[in-house]
């Protein structure tokens, strides 16, 4: 595949490359004006380490460094100093890009200047020369959630990350936003998929805050939008959801189960609904787009893409993505094991949970997914977060953690009520034995639902 920066040429000038709340429209123009004053040449054949800046200094010099730097290196944002120092040590990185990235803003204001605006018609380099006649394999380093510990980092390119993407045919009238962190995988997905079908994308910075971003998002005119399962609940608790003209939703990173399904169908009913299953580790698994929880089970012997699905004796769904020659035939011992429990039910398989993830009630594992789907099925609950509850007899209880709609009160009969729910949909020792009201919604930094007790 060729480098990021060879779509430059097809933008065409008075095209919104980009849209941010403080830099206001990049056009197709500017973008290049910029970049081909940058001087790329320094990082080739370097690894490079990008570290916290903004969202827009982030997406231009990864568009600059890819085919010229051997490695781009994307450090966790929230990583603790000590380890960051260990990581860029491990790494042999040669460059370490933070706060000003590779300059993009900053050439960015002087262009727009009238100074800015003679130098930069003067002096107009080929990203090309930085390129050579044969642009470098770029490797990129992407973190991990770390949900598990310390986060890792998987070697992926452009190739591998834009694998499957819709092309501009499908995607031409779309404004694309995100509410996934550009320094994640899913982030970068979106940024990558709006860049490959050259549409706008919205770029706001993630320390904005969550209800600051859907405000921009809404009035810069999004319409198509990609996050968790958690943040389209929370994103329907908004006053003002309705705003949103939205013909692409987009679900990821945590089982999309049929209450939110069905929720969004009814907010946007002319919308194409797409959940997808991926992973840093392995890439994007699958899509599925025909308003269903799970995945059709038809997926396990002719997968609609070309990574290949399987179930473990363990209840595991297992991938093995094509080789990076893009063949299908890989030896048996490269499935990737996703850690996802999921169960066959009649022609759907159906997610369950974490592995790790799971709560032991008296020897018996209880997915917190899997109980907070039931509970989600009441129309009265508009959150809900399952949880362990130390017990001095069993070890754990589970513990349910509930947000109603507007207005109503979590009373000991709704308590009940979602207790009773729960015993006609699950074992004993699944039901919750604690009901609380859930004051504040916590999300990771990932967007999936924290489940550590408030």
């Amino acid at each position: 595949m060729p480098p990021l920066s060879h779509r430059l040429s097809e933008i065409e000038d008075g095209s919104d490359v980009w849209c941010s709340p403080t830099l206001g429209r990049i056009t197709g123009k500017e973008l290049r004006s910029v970049l081909s004053v940058l001087d790329s040449g320094v990082y080739r054949g370097r690894r490079v380490a990008i570290g916290v800046m903004p969202s827009v200094e982030l997406l231009a010099t990864l568009v600059l460094l890819d085919g010229v730097a051997e490695t781009i290196i994307i450090l966790p944002p929230e990583e603790e100093p000590e380890a960051r120092a260990r990581r860029l040590s491990g790494c042999a990185v040669d460059h370490l890009l933070e706060d000003g990235g590779v300059g993009f803003v900053k050439g960015l204001l002087a262009l727009r200047s009238s100074v800015g605006a003679e130098v930069a018609g003067e002096k107009t380099v080929s990203l090309e020369k930085a390129h050579g006649t044969s642009p470098l394999p770029t490797a990129w380093m992407l973190p991990t959630s770390g949900t598990t510990g310390v986060s890792k980092l998987i070697r992926h390119t452009s190739e591998t990350l834009t694998r499957g993407m819709a092309g501009r045919r499908s995607c031409s009238d779309f404004i694309w936003g995100s509410l996934y962190s550009f320094w994640r995988f899913a982030g970068l997905q979106v940024f990558l998929q709006s860049w490959t079908s050259m549409t706008t994308l919205i770029v706001c910075d993630e320390a904005e805050g969550f209800d600051r971003r859907v405000e921009w998002l809404a009035s810069l005119g999004c319409s198509a939008l990609s996050a968790t399962p958690s943040m389209w609940r929370k994103l329907a608790m908004w006053p003002e959801f309705n705003r949103f003209a939205l013909k692409q939703i987009t679900l990821g990173g945590e089982i999309a189960d049929q209450p939110v399904l069905d929720m969004l169908r009814r907010r946007f009913p002319s919308a194409r609904i797409t959940h997808v299953y991926a992973s840093t580790e392995a890439g994007v698994g699958l899509s599925v787009k025909d308003g269903m929880a799970g995945f059709p089970v038809s997926f396990l012997k002719e997968p609609p893409g070309d990574v290949r699905l399987a179930v473990s004796a363990e209840g595991h769904l297992l991938l093995r993505p094509p080789s990076s020659d893009g063949s299908a035939d890989r030896e048996e011992n490269e499935w990737t094991d996703s850690g996802d429990v999921v169960q066959v039910r009649g022609d759907r398989v159906m997610f369950l949970g974490r592995a790790n993830g799971s709560i032991n009630v008296g020897g018996d594992k209880v997915m917190p997914d899997e109980v907070e789907s039931v509970i989600r099925e009441l129309p009265e609950v508009v959150f809900v977060q399952v949880r362990a509850k130390r017990s001095s007899i069993v070890g754990n209880m589970v513990e349910a953690a509930v947000r109603l709609g507007p207005g109503a009160v979590l009373t000991q009969e709704m308590k009940k009520k979602i207790v009773a729910h729960c015993r006609t949909r699950l074992e004993a020792f699944k039901v919750p034995s604690v009901v609380v009201g859930l004051e504040e919604i916590t999300l990771t930094s990932s967007g999936k639902l924290s489940r550590t007790k408030l």
